[in-house]
């Protein structure tokens, strides 16, 4: 009987020490936060002239002079003089775009599917002009990776940064 007392006492003893020992310790790591989305920013003035500068704008040119010179061979003065509209109306909204508040919807439309490609690759939740960012999400300067896909080149990227260190009116 000395035996099966002393077998009880032993485990008895013994009993806080197994239920430490299969408890999970705490975790020294701080439970997941909540995620913060990330968002893509740009610098509206440096994306507005690397765009009037790009290859892009360029073949729009292109086209638009290719249809003029086709409707002038066609006598077609009503649509000749719409384009000859175009192109100063487009050279104008650009001084605006890039040195007024004049919107970029123009722009952004290009810029949709590298948008939508940035958004896939860098997991943003989305792609703003970084004076309407919100403070409270966490932003990624995605600039330079738009200029690149504007083929900015040494020459527009200089200009950019010369814009900056002299901004106009200060």
């Amino acid at each position: 009987m000395r035996r099966i007392d002393f077998a009880i006492a032993l485990i008895l003893v013994s009993l806080p020490f197994a239920a430490c020992a299969q408890a999970p310790a705490p975790s020294s790591t701080p439970a997941p936060a909540q995620s913060i989305p990330v968002v893509g920013t740009f610098d509206r003035s440096s994306i507005v002239l690397a765009f009037y500068r790009s290859p892009l704008w360029a073949a729009i040119l292109a086209d638009r002079r290719f249809e003029l010179n086709a409707v002038k061979s066609a006598k077609d003065t009503a649509r000749a003089k719409e384009l000859e509209k175009y192109g100063a109306e487009s050279q104008d909204r650009a001084m605006q775009q890039a040195f007024g508040k004049a919107p970029i919807d123009n722009i952004l439309a290009v810029l949709q599917p590298e948008f939508k490609e940035l958004s896939g690759r860098m997991k943003l939740s989305s792609v703003v002009d970084s004076s309407v960012a919100d403070p409270k999400t966490a932003n990624v300067d995605a600039t330079s990776l738009l200029m690149d896909w504007l083929k900015a080149s040494s020459e527009t990227r200089k200009m950019v940064e010369e814009m900056h260190q002299h901004p106009a009116g200060k």
